[in-house]
């Protein structure tokens, strides 16, 4: 046997051994879990019939504190501690989501099919712009969604009222899902005193 075959050999034998020594295991990937934020159904005893009023409105784009425009999941593990869940994450931005809830929401408190909201064009002759300061939207180390904000509704007439919410749901069980359903709660609930107030300017 030639050198030159013998060391074709050698460098083969030595290629094929160093493959075989440098495959890993897989990867323990985890693949993360996406959730939406949704309209929660309301009792239809009290359902308002869908375009019945002339009332219009624009809710503009929803503030955030910074830490919550990651799209991961948050939750407070104290008042000064905030917990960021890898694997429990938004499906889209969460400030798009809070602004799609509360239109289709208070679209059926009002009645009316006439709105719009961030990051859709402002409507023509709209009668009341929305706006919204996120300060809190999470789960409470005591297992409750909280969601707390100051809102601005300004009426086309120059009228201006401004206030702070605050809206504490009870997470029911341990299911992620049913932490969804309660900050959707809570957006409910928000659209409520929006609603409220919307009606009382417009007397």
């Amino acid at each position: 046997m030639n050198k030159t075959r013998y060391w074709s050999l050698f460098v083969g034998s030595a290629w094929a051994f160093f493959l075989g020594s440098c495959i890993l295991p897989e990867p323990n990937h985890v693949e993360p879990d996406f959730y939406l934020l949704h309209l929660p159904r309301h009792d239809t005893n009290q359902s308002i019939q869908q375009g019945s009023s002339s009332l219009s409105f624009y809710i503009r784009e929803i503030e955030l504190p910074q830490y919550l425009k990651s799209n991961r999941l948050t939750q407070k593990s104290s008042m000064e501690v905030i917990k960021f869940r890898d694997y429990k994450r938004w499906g889209e931005p969460l400030a798009d989501g809070i602004s799609r809830v509360l239109g289709q929401s208070l679209s059926y408190r009002l009645g009316t099919l006439d709105y719009s909201s961030f990051p859709n064009r402002r409507r023509n002759n709209c009668q009341f712009e929305i706006s919204i300061t996120v300060l809190a939207f999470e789960k409470t180390f005591s297992d409750q969604a909280l969601l707390e904000a100051n809102v601005e509704v300004k009426a086309k007439d120059g009228m201006v009222k401004r206030e702070y919410f605050k809206s504490l749901i009870l997470i029911e069980d341990t299911e992620d899902v049913s932490e969804i359903r309660a900050l959707s709660k809570c957006l409910d609930q928000l659209s409520g005193r929006l609603g409220e107030i919307i009606k009382s300017l417009s007397q």
